[in-house]
């Protein structure tokens, strides 16, 4: 999603390393190296919008960020459902 020139939302892919981070420790982590700004997280198909700072991640989740580039993070990949019948 793209409002033009500037910062964008990307849906992001957590590296397992942040697996066990509170939401303050992945902003914090999102912002210094990343120049980018944590929206939400996403587990098992609901977003998390501005969780509470005893939130802690686990495998499986993925982030909504604010930022100019991805840089290094990696943009979530999205799997289709096929359905076997059609």
């Amino acid at each position: 999603m793209s409002g033009g020139e500037g910062s964008e939302l990307y849906r992001i892919a957590l590296p397992d390393a942040f697996i066990g981070f509170s939401v303050d420790e992945l902003s914090a982590r999102l912002r210094s190296e990343h120049s980018a700004t944590l929206l939400a997280i996403g587990r098992n198909g609901h977003s998390h919008v501005n969780p509470a700072s005893d939130f802690r991640l686990v495998k499986g989740d993925d982030a909504v960020v604010v930022a100019e580039s991805l840089g290094t993070l990696a943009p979530l990949k999205v799997q289709k459902d096929l359905d076997p019948q059609t």
